[in-house]
């Protein structure tokens, strides 16, 4: 009798580690992503971002940020809303020594929603986008207000 009931509790036991486990399942894989988008910058050559693949899925980089994603990560969206590895809608203000306020906010799509405040004057509202070798802003209207290089 003894071994039925150890028996069930390891069912039970194994039934709770899967729901838990299986909490965060669909969520945004934040930190696989960023695995990813690393090894496209790694180089042009789709031969050699296998080969990186590769050897990150060998040393096993991947499948550790797969399941950092499965346990925390996507654990922590799933129940807060907000998945600790992005700083999507976190907005960052800076202070200029001439009294302007600008307020950066990294969105979902990699663009950048700006925000300059300055005294007596309306907000200005800007999104940086990045485009091929340039980046550029755009105002309100979609008009672009700069267009620089990307710095290598």
């Amino acid at each position: 009798m003894k071994t039925r009931s150890s028996r069930q509790a390891r069912v039970i036991a194994l039934t709770i580690l899967c729901a838990f486990g299986a909490s965060g399942c669909f969520g945004t894989f934040a930190t696989t992503h960023k695995v990813y988008e690393w090894n496209r910058t790694v180089d042009p050559s789709k031969w050699a971002q296998w080969g990186v693949f590769a050897v990150t899925m060998i040393m096993p980089i991947y499948p550790s940020a797969v399941i950092f994603d499965l346990i925390f990560a996507n654990s922590v969206e799933f129940w807060s809303g907000r998945n600790p590895m992005t700083s999507e809608g976190a907005p960052r203000t800076i202070h200029t020594e001439s009294g302007e306020d600008v307020s950066l906010s990294l969105r979902r799509d990699g663009n950048v929603d700006v925000v300059v405040r300055a005294p007596g004057k309306p907000d200005a509202h800007l999104v940086i986008v990045p485009e091929g070798d340039v980046v550029a802003a755009y105002d309100e209207q979609g008009l672009a207000a700069i267009a620089t290089p990307q710095p290598r």
